[in-house]
């Protein structure tokens, strides 16, 4: 991929306008490249598998059809021995996912079809790395319209670092789910006819709730493994389990925390805290949580508001870190590929080499002191 998108074209504004409305598949990757995701910095290789896991004792709400049942599709990221070969691709499936992806970006599909050919370091089906024991393990979510592996950079970087990363597709939410059957699931979960407060609660409460319940039952299904003796899962430590997330990922983590006691650590990338219900503000979070985002989020000032009566009531450590010159997605994995991201918004004006550092090693000191126990 590097190889293929080096040399970008310079031209003007016009002639610009004029290629991309051709949607000429040879000039918009020169005019418009995607790099691979950068390498992670740890000692180790990384790989990753996935699964479709479903939950018989939830109905799925997203659906009418009578006994139909809450599916999950599950990635893993984990400290593999080296291997050889080609890392997985950031958007498998392209032949699907490229329609619903551009959608989901509110771009035109002709400017992102070369992005199916971005690669990650992450190496399908890899062994795992048996001389670790006791890997310390991590849960994400991500956020609405988002995907599993939108932070595969904070993923690879903790794989790499000898985490247990596992992150879920909520269904309906995700851009577009793709089950082991073939089947798939589409994006429900637009502002549209949300009109009113009582509107707001009513559709956002249940999900917010179902997708906290997503993040227990992916914890269940890994401890279940574990004790069932399955291979891939016998060397996690599940005493202590970290968790985080994107946007209305970042909520999640938050309410999956003040649910579940399993969850020791929380970290919101960008949080999008009006969703969290007054009770979970009001009585704090007892484990600690760490908060990174723009220094505002603009007409939203309630976001900021909930986020500070939440750390002013928890009896956890709390830090609250405002990264200047961000902008929503730069908390997700957009920023990496291309100066793309910023040139149409998307991202702030922060370098992204600075950004990953920051993101990267604020993420791993975390994990590494409330999951990992370093330093107490």
């Amino acid at each position: 991929m590097r190889l293929l998108l080096k040399n970008t074209l310079k031209i003007g504004g016009f002639g610009l306008f004029i290629l991309l409305m051709t949607g000429c598949s040879l000039v918009v990757p020169r005019l418009l490249p995607f790099d691979d995701l950068p390498e992670p910095a740890g000692p180790y290789a990384v790989g990753t598998q996935t699964f479709t896991w479903q939950d018989n004792s939830r109905e799925e709400a997203f659906t009418a059809e009578a006994g139909d049942k809450r599916r999950l599709v599950v990635q893993i990221w984990y400290p593999a021995e080296p291997t050889s070969g080609q890392p997985v691709t950031y958007l498998p499936d392209p032949e699907l996912r490229m329609g619903p992806f551009a959608k989901s970006s509110g771009l035109p599909k002709f400017l992102l079809d070369h992005m199916q050919w971005v690669e990650t370091n992450s190496h399908e089906d890899a062994p795992i790395k048996t001389a670790l024991t006791e890997l310390p393990l991590v849960l994400f979510s991500h956020g609405l319209g988002g995907m599993k592996n939108q932070n595969s950079v904070q993923m690879e970087e903790l794989a790499s670092q000898g985490y247990f990363v596992a992150a879920v597709d909520h269904p309906y939410d995700a851009y577009l789910t793709i089950f082991d059957d073939g089947t798939t699931a589409d994006y429900r979960s637009s502002h549209d006819g949300i009109d009113s407060e009582e509107a707001f609660w009513a559709f956002r409460g249940p999900q917010l709730n179902t997708r906290a319940m997503d993040m227990s039952f992916l914890l269940d299904q890994i401890q279940a493994r574990k004790s069932q003796g399955e291979a891939i899962w016998q060397n996690i430590s599940t005493d202590r389990v970290g968790i985080f997330g994107h946007s209305f990922g970042g909520a999640t983590s938050i309410l999956a925390a003040a649910q579940d006691p399993r969850f020791s650590a929380v970290i919101a990338l960008d949080g999008w805290m009006v969703p969290v219900p007054p009770e979970t503000i009001e009585a704090g979070l007892n484990v600690p949580m760490l908060y990174m985002g723009q220094p505002q989020w603009e007409g939203t000032p309630l976001n900021y508001e909930n986020l500070d009566s939440l750390i002013s009531n928890s009896a956890g450590f709390t830090k609250k870190l405002l990264i200047s010159e961000t902008k929503h997605m730069d908390y997700s994995d957009a920023p990496q590929f291309s100066n793309f991201a910023k040139r149409i918004g998307y991202a702030g004006k922060i370098s992204s080499i600075e950004l990953k550092e920051i993101l990267n090693s604020e993420t791993l000191q975390f994990f590494n002191t409330h999951v990992r126990g370093q330093g107490q």
